[in-house]
């Protein structure tokens, strides 16, 4: 490495160019890098939807997803299948492998699912795709009192207006029902002209159609032919001709039924701000840029609300630009306070222009981040910014301890380009093992599994790039600045000789505390070394106890607040949808409430309107309300909890979810159970409840299986074979009558519209209406229901879900703060039941699920790839050091690392998350960079003569002012993040503890510990080495 240093040394404007093209090129790069709120992560997953209208959760799950399972379960590169047979719809997801490619495996589902040939005849056709993220940029409501068409004719409108806008490139729009043309007849009307449901599907089929009828070739060119019968709207319906009587009469579809052209028979209900609305969600597939998507859509908002009709509303809301803004505002601002305090730090210790230069060396490092930033696919988001301003400190270190050696060598005398190779030279191997050392604890961090995990990936990119640049920057810039420098003037005003002043006091007061104070405590330490050993070693059991222990509180998904409050409730199934909309009356209601009282909230006085818009979906059995809040202004988790209040007892609920988050954490208690008998699946949930139960603090447990509602499943009496009527027949005719026939499909402008051929809706709404049925033999006979057929009542669900070929049940509880540890409740039901029940049901498979199985999994590859990057860097510098024990003496900053941020957490009363886990991976890879510097000058002095106690008091005391330097920057420069208050930063915070108590509390052992060890095995080797020179002695006095 001498050469290139001298090189650039001697050639300055090598330097200064190298320098103004990184910083050039950094500007030019941030335009062009993507910019997103959040950084997306790949799902891993291929769908399989298949439409089976009329038909119930057992008939889906049988005779859909048992066959799509059975088809594609043993691909390569399946992880796990994931299946929900509901009415009318089943669904299968299959999950790959990490790695694995999905195009390939798309395409092999797809494959497997199209040779499938057993599917049921009125199945639609499997839909295959892979679920890929899409970047979520805004929601645009419209709403007003329109009616239900004409504002779903509007919203359509809008929807393909707005997709037609530059940078977007999704618009959904949810909410509204489907069209249908329903054409309901009566059993008295079919009766009274001797019809079925076939013959008016055959009749509307027969003459509702457009069809090709081929070509005249008539000498002056060919001639089209074309048969255009296609019935459009509900006139052209009732003209069709159905039967003709024997005095001429036709009669016509209108004649004998009742034709709706309206929508599907559906139970929902969607409001915004209490007016009826449709949501259109605005998406970007590839390169989003929240910033530019935003402007477009606002800008599209204001010139259409122009041409809207009177009391229709426009609104654009959970726009993502907004908290992307408010968010890099919060980073930038506390990264700009950060480089301000380290560069105060550097200037009570170095001459102001070193100063200058060894912080210059962050921009530098900053802007070549920025350049290559945009070749790695890592976007400008929350995490990959966080980084930055992580890092503030740590990218400074080498550039001081290379200025320091410099500046050092130019006060012995040595000036110029001498003094300047020199000293970077003596710190070439440190530096560089320090950085590669870092780079190496980092880089677990891209592959460690779990979303949250995946989403902070951009960290250790961002990091191991600007370290990189560090790198180039100390050794190829800095020492060419640092060689030309001029020698320091007498100030010309007397305030900045008096701040001179003061900061040559300061300076000269460390030099004199590193001599006359810490020189002296160092050498007391190694006379008692064993008992310095012994109380770090002691000091680290005891925060380990205290994290083993429960006194640190621990959450291992951390909470992210969102700007929006959902409540989520599931109602019982099959319930009426008055009640459903009556629960969403008395959620809106508090809603409204909570609205009213934090807007009125004297804390927000000046602000303006803290709680925005409300959202409200009731759908079937479930009801969602949204809350808009003003993004890093309002504590959403208070905000949450006063509306709780607020709501009361919703009543008879299957779950009630109320989320404040950005992720969904789910519950800390979540198991899986597994079984191919629903019997088996029921009785150990039950048992699992009561136990879960009898745990202090364990509460609001549920499973998955809903409480079941009766079915009625139709069988053949023994005279339906004398009528020669069998079990299809029955179930076809039933099918049409209550269900309907589809007749056909209308080619409409947006969308394919159903006929369905049906008994009116007062026909359909009691179980007495089955019996009041005729039943059609195939003679053409009509005998009463009750003639052919019986019911039965049997329980049934609504939803049933599978995992991996066999059907599951899912059990899930809260555990409140304090009381109970999750993971030690789900481990002593486990150890004490679960081979009870595996003897009882052999079938039976319990497996964790949610926040404790990527606990378990995210833990597991934590400490793998750890203990991986801990060998390889005791492997590299055992080759540098030609040791194999001062590696450990490097490396035993790790585990004091850990101690420092669990007393951090403790200290500032911090609960550990993930993220606190992955500061201690960034801790380790720093921690170590002082233990390598001091060892290193140990080293030196010993290799030029020194005795081993001088050589340790002398290499504490020479490395005492760079070590303390960059431990004072890396945690100064942490310092705002880790003060800040904004909701924004909350969640960030752990990180920043774990690293910035770890490198303070490892500062420590690296200036007292590691002599001490040093000295310790020292003694242990001469000891070793004393015995074996005694032994031949001995053998020869024999």
């Amino acid at each position: 490495m001498s050469g290139p240093i001298r090189w650039f040394v001697d050639n300055p404007i090598a330097a200064n160019l190298l320098m103004i093209f990184l910083l050039i090129g950094g500007v030019l790069a941030l335009p062009a890098l993507d910019k997103q709120f959040f950084p997306d992560f790949e799902l891993n997953m291929v769908s399989v939807t298949m439409p089976y209208r009329g038909a119930g959760p057992s008939e889906v799950e049988e005779q859909i997803c048992v066959r799509i399972e059975e088809a594609v379960h043993d691909l390569s590169g399946v992880k796990e299948i994931r299946s929900t047979a509901r009415q009318g719809l089943g669904t299968v997801i299959i999950e790959a492998e990490t790695g694995y490619d999905m195009q390939r495996l798309t395409a092999e589902v797809k494959t497997r699912v199209d040779a499938v040939t057993s599917f049921p005849v009125d199945a639609e056709r499997p839909i295959v795709t892979e679920l890929a993220h899409r970047h979520h940029m805004a929601v645009v409501t419209v709403a007003g009192e329109l009616g239900e068409r004409s504002l779903k004719e509007l919203a359509e409108r809008l929807r393909d207006d707005l997709s037609a806008q530059p940078h977007v490139s999704v618009v959904e729009l949810r909410s509204p029902r489907p069209y249908e043309v329903s054409i309901e007849v009566s059993e008295y009307t079919l009766r009274r002209y001797g019809l079925k449901f076939a013959d008016v599907v055959s009749a509307i089929r027969g003459s509702s159609l457009n069809l090709p009828a081929g070509t005249i070739k008539a000498a002056d060119g060919d001639i089209q032919l074309q048969t255009r019968g296609q019935a459009y709207e509900r006139q052209d319906f009732e003209q069709i001709p159905l039967l003709s009587t024997r005095d001429g009469t036709r009669i016509r579809l209108g004649d004998v039924a009742t034709i709706q052209d309206g929508f599907e028979d559906v139970d929902v209900r969607t409001r915004f701000n209490d007016k009826p609305s449709h949501n259109m969600h605005v998406y970007v597939t590839a390169d989003p840029n929240a910033l530019e998507t935003s402007d477009t859509v606002i800008a599209w908002a204001e010139r259409t609300r122009a041409n809207l009709p009177p009391g229709v509303e426009l609104a654009v809301w959970r726009d993502t630009s907004v908290p992307f803004n408010e968010r890099m505002n919060t980073l930038v601002r506390n990264g700009m306070g950060g480089l301000v305090l380290v560069f105060l730090v550097l200037m009570l210790f170095l001459r102001p222009m070193l100063a200058v230069w060894v912080c210059s060396g962050i921009g530098v490092a900053f802007m070549g981040t920025f350049f290559v930033l945009q070749y790695t696919g890592v976007s400008l988001n929350m995490m990959s910014l966080f980084a930055f301003l992580l890092i503030l400190g740590i990218v400074v270190d080498d550039a001081i301890i290379v200025a320091e050696s410099i500046y050092s060598r130019q006060v012995l005398g040595e000036m110029g380009a001498r003094g300047a190779v020199t000293g970077a030279q003596m710190v070439v191997k440190p530096v560089m093992f320090a950085v590669i050392s870092t780079m190496i604890f980092f880089a677990p961090m891209m592959f460690l599994p779990g979303d949250m995990a995946s989403a902070a990936a951009p960290i250790p990119v961002v990091v191991i790039l600007a370290l990189l640049f560090s790198l180039i920057e100390c050794f190829c810039i800095l020492p060419a600045h640092l060689a030309h420098m001029r020698p320091p003037k007498p100030a010309r005003f007397a305030w900045l000789q008096a701040l001179e002043n003061f900061r040559q006091r300061f300076g000269t007061a460390m030099t004199r505390f590193a001599r006359d104070v810490f020189r002296p405590f160092m050498a007391y330490c190694l006379s008692r070394n064993l008992l310095v050993i012994a109380l770090f070693m002691v000091a680290l059991m005891l925060s380990l106890a205290l994290y083993g222990g429960g006194w640190v509180r621990s959450s291992f998904f951390p909470a992210i607040p969102s700007d929006h409050v959902e409540a989520v409730i599931t109602l019982p199934e099959g319930g009426p949808f008055s009640h459903t909309r009556q629960v969403l009356l008395q959620v809106e209601g508090a809603a409204l409430q909570a609205k009213e009282e934090f807007n009125l909230d004297p804390r927000y006085l000046g602000l303006g309107p803290v709680v925005g818009n409300i959202d409200s979906m009731a759908q079937e059995n479930e009801v969602r309300v949204m809350m808009e809040t003003r993004s890093g202004v309002v504590d959403t988790r208070e905000l949450s909890s006063r509306w709780r209040e607020l709501i009361g007892d919703p009543g008879e609920v299957e779950s009630f979810d109320l989320d404040y988050t950005i992720n969904d954490r789910g519950k800390p208690i979540n198991l899986v159970l597994a079984s191919s008998s629903l019997a088996e699946l029921r009785a150990v949930s039950a048992e699992l409840r009561q136990l879960l139960a009898a745990y202090p603090g364990v509460y609001n447990i549920t499973d998955s299986l809903q409480s079941p509602r009766e079915e009625m499943v139709l069988g053949l009496r023994p005279a339906a074979e004398n009528l020669s009527v069998n079990l299809a027949d029955l179930a076809r005719q039933v099918r049409e009558a209550f269900y309907g026939a589809e007749a056909q499909r209308i080619p409409r402008t947006r969308e394919d519209v159903r006929v369905m051929v049906r008994y009116p809706e007062q026909e359909r709404v009691s179980p007495d209406n089955l019996r009041d049925m005729r039943v059609r033999t195939p003679a053409g006979d009509e005998v009463p229901f009750d003639t052919v057929a019986e019911v039965t009542y049997q329980p049934g669900y609504l939803t049933i879900d599978r995992l991996d070929r066999k059907r599951t049940l899912e059990v899930s509880a809260e555990v409140a703060a304090g009381t109970s540890v999750p993971r030690a409740v789900v481990e002593d039901i486990v150890a004490r039941h679960y081979p009870d029940w595996q003897q009882r049901f052999p079938g039976l498979s319990l497996r964790l699920d949610g926040e404790l199985q990527e606990e378990t999994e995210f833990t597991e590859a934590l400490f793998a790839f750890m203990g991986l990057a801990m060998l390889l860097i005791y492997a590299l510098m055992a080759v540098a050091f030609r040791s194999y024990g001062q590696p450990l003496l490097v490396l035993t900053a790790v585990p004091f690392g850990i101690m420092g941020a669990i007393f951090g957490h403790m200290i500032l009363d911090w609960e550990i998350s993930m993220l606190s886990l992955m500061g201690v991976i960034a801790c380790a890879g720093v921690v170590v960079n002082d233990n390598l510097v001091l060892i290193d000058r140990i080293n030196q002095l010993r290799a030029g003569g020194h005795a081993l106690v001088e050589s340790l008091l002398q290499g504490g005391e020479d490395r005492f002012r760079p070590i303390i330097l960059t431990s004072l920057t890396t945690f100064v420069g942490l310092l705002p993040i880790m003060s800040e208050t904004s909701m924004q930063a909350q969640f960030l915070i752990p990180m920043v503890i774990s690293l910035a108590f770890g490198v303070l509390f490892a500062t420590g052992v690296t200036l007292l510990l590691v002599p001490c060890l040093y000295l310790l095995g020292a003694q242990v080797s001469a000891h070793i080495l004393h015995r074996r020179q005694s032994l031949p002695d001995a053998i020869d006095g024999v």
